[in-house]
């Protein structure tokens, strides 16, 4: 089903604003000879609205509603001057917002920074790619209470069936909840991974990017899935997680000679030392350049699949996608739900802009896809893409190729 409408939180998801948080809350407390506070501990109070930061900020011996009253009044203060001193988007979000007007879908922001902070935050950065911004107001129950989300939603048009709702706190999580909306946390804020999933997110982003094919299709369908792949003849199990999934790779290399290539969702995932001692285990990231082609099982990743049952893979040296098309008597892709695509377009435009920018930044090679994140199509000498595969299907005479599906991001 296609998303319509987005609801997006402000702190630690649009914007990282926390070193101008942390600055104009010093300029409060200090003042009043209290102790600085660091970016850190701003991090993990931010999120509950402006006088709840505060109050956290004071000496508890010197926490009196007066207090937090004068504090908050110099925060204020502060803050506006400051708000745009150290504040920016963060990489990926103005592209993002620039492909959702285009698609259509229509944008509200939801935060429980005060109202005229947000609204001037939004405007400054973001202009007209925002429709509406709702900050913390007078009468108005902050997140997590629906009532604001709900306003937002009219207001926007949209359907609870047909919105995300996309934050980086426990709070959003809870405020998507209450409201009917699907919650989708973002790991790139003031919040990890495991308290958004926690706080029952019905799906985790690592990347901007990765939010797009939750707009082409909502959240995924795993018994569509399982029979997209399965009708082209492939292998196909679903685990909710990488824990969930370990003992089933493990039983299975078991006693087998097993080949890995150069795979960050396997390395995520603690191979090759999850291996029991009885799995023959070659990897050319332990011993670089020794490469095993005809092994019992060659465990590889993809850089992305499509729902239409289709794996696409990029690779520099070869021997990555070669092990998955010859040579193996089983080959098993381990991904992530971030590999997910609604279709093979779309599967090889994350192959070529989103994994293999990441990967040529991660080996450190002069490219400019390392530089700036995007696909130039270039002929540098140090180019990583040289060769692209796409499995239609199992290939003949493999005694079985199967996809393990997790349904958490895992590498790139």
């Amino acid at each position: 089903m296609k998303i319509t409408t987005a609801i997006f939180d402000l702190d630690g998801t649009l914007l990282n604003t926390l070193g101008d948080l942390c600055d104009s809350v010093n300029c409060a407390v200090m003042r009043r000879g209290f102790p600085a506070v660091t970016e850190e501990q701003t991090r993990q109070r931010v999120g509950n609205g402006v006088r709840n930061l505060i109050r956290q900020c004071i000496p508890e011996n010197k926490c009196t509603e007066a207090m937090i009253d004068i504090c908050l009044d110099e925060f204020r203060t502060a803050y506006t001057e400051r708000m745009m001193n150290r504040t920016q988007p963060y990489d990926g979000i103005q592209p993002l917002l620039k492909q959702l007007k285009k698609a259509g879908v229509s944008v509200g922001v939801l935060s429980n920074k005060y109202d005229l902070a947000a609204k001037s935050l939004i405007r400054h950065y973001f202009g007209d790619l925002v429709q509406i911004t709702y900050g913390e107001r007078p009468d108005t129950p902050r997140k997590p209470d629906p009532t604001s989300a709900l306003q937002l939603l009219r207001e926007l048009g949209g359907d609870p069936a047909t919105t995300l709702y996309i934050g980086d706190s426990a709070v959003d999580m809870q405020t998507a909840k209450n409201a009917g909306l699907t919650a989708v946390g973002v790991t790139w804020g003031f919040r990890s991974a495991a308290e958004l999933k926690a706080a029952g997110a019905d799906a985790l982003v690592d990347a901007p990017a990765e939010l797009l094919p939750l707009f082409e299709r909502g959240l995924f369908n795993v018994d569509a899935i399982c029979k997209a792949f399965t009708s082209r003849g492939f292998g196909f199990t679903y685990f909710p997680t990488a824990a969930d999934a370990l003992p089933y790779l493990t039983d299975t290399c078991a006693g087998r000679s097993v080949t890995l290539g150069g795979s960050m969702t396997l390395q995520e995932m603690g191979f090759p030392d999850a291996f029991s001692n009885s799995t023959a285990v070659h990897w050319h990231w332990v011993r670089k350049g020794e490469y095993f082609q005809k092994p019992d099982i060659y465990l590889s990743s993809a850089n992305a699949l499509s729902e239409n049952g289709e794996v696409v893979n990029i690779d520099g040296t070869g021997n990555r996608v070669s092990a998955t098309l010859f040579g193996p008597k089983r080959c098993i892709f381990v991904c992530g739900i971030n590999k997910l695509c609604p279709d093979l377009e779309s599967a090889v435009e994350r192959a070529r802009h989103v994994a293999a920018p990441l990967n040529a930044k991660r080996l450190g090679v002069q490219t400019p896809c390392a530089v700036d994140g995007k696909c130039h199509d270039c002929k540098s000498p140090a180019r990583i893409c040289r060769a692209m595969t796409i499995h239609m299907g199992p290939p003949l005479g493999m005694e079985r190729c199967e996809i393990v599906l997790i349904g958490e991001p895992l590498g790139y």
